[in-house]
């Protein structure tokens, strides 16, 4: 599939965020570059229908490094389990989610 056709940015476009998304046997793998924002600063919220929407929100907007707050839905071709989902924020500004793949009855 074709990753830029899934991802739409809500608002201000923030190209600085680099998002790819891979799939594997039993989940999306969703690896997102945020510089320079902590953990308690991006947040991921997806849904069943396989829409995961990453928000960073920098406690300073008038930071040196020019990070804007974002808002970037990501549409999966595939529908997901939201309970399942993962994510997680390196010290580097890395984050990673996996999604794994929802249940036909769900």
């Amino acid at each position: 599939f074709r990753e830029d056709s899934m991802v739409i940015d809500v608002g201000e476009p923030a190209d600085w965020v680099k998002i790819n998304v891979r799939q594997t046997k039993e989940c999306f793998e969703i690896y997102a570059l945020v510089p320079g924002l902590l953990r308690e600063e991006v947040h991921v919220q997806s849904d069943p229908a396989g829409r995961l929407v990453i928000t960073g929100d920098p406690d300073q907007p008038d930071n040196p490094w020019g990070i804007t707050a974002f808002k970037k839905v990501i549409n999966l071709p595939l529908r997901i389990d939201p309970h399942q989902t993962s994510a997680v924020v390196t010290l580097h500004g890395q984050l990673f989610v996996r999604a794994p793949f929802g249940h036909p009855d769900m």
